[in-house]
């Protein structure tokens, strides 16, 4: 195999396109799990399968450090900025499936980390 050189990486990165428009990551650390991060994740599995959002990938991930609010997860979104949500149980879930997945719309009440348009669109694309 051969190394990759300097400037790889950012060719890759301009050259790279994925075969989703979104992923949702969710914080399944210690914390998240007993917080109720694997109901959670389940609602999600099953609601992108019956609503047919195949083009979005479901991820779990170790703990984000986030620990007072979990369970927490992160929705990354073609052309919206990366949100992190907290205190998810399965009613927010299931705005967040409703809202922001289905209509592209950011559910304000739950949010903990957006950054500000400028950088958001420069720097968070799917």
């Amino acid at each position: 195999m051969e190394k990759m050189k300097k400037g790889d990486l950012e060719k890759f990165r301009k050259n790279y396109k994925p075969d989703h428009k979104g992923e949702i990551v969710i914080s399944m650390g210690t914390c998240g799990i007993a917080a109720g991060g694997e109901t959670v994740y389940k609602l999600f599995e099953q609601d992108l399968k019956e609503k047919g959002l195949v083009n979005i990938k479901l991820k779990k991930t170790g703990c984000l450090g986030m620990c007072f609010c979990e369970p927490n997860l992160v929705v990354r979104m073609e052309g919206m900025p990366e949100i992190l949500y907290g205190n998810v149980n399965e009613k927010i879930a299931q705005e967040i499936l409703d809202e922001h997945l289905t209509k592209k719309n950011i559910v304000n009440n739950h949010v903990i980390f957006m950054p500000t348009a400028d950088i958001g669109k420069n720097i968070f694309k799917v």
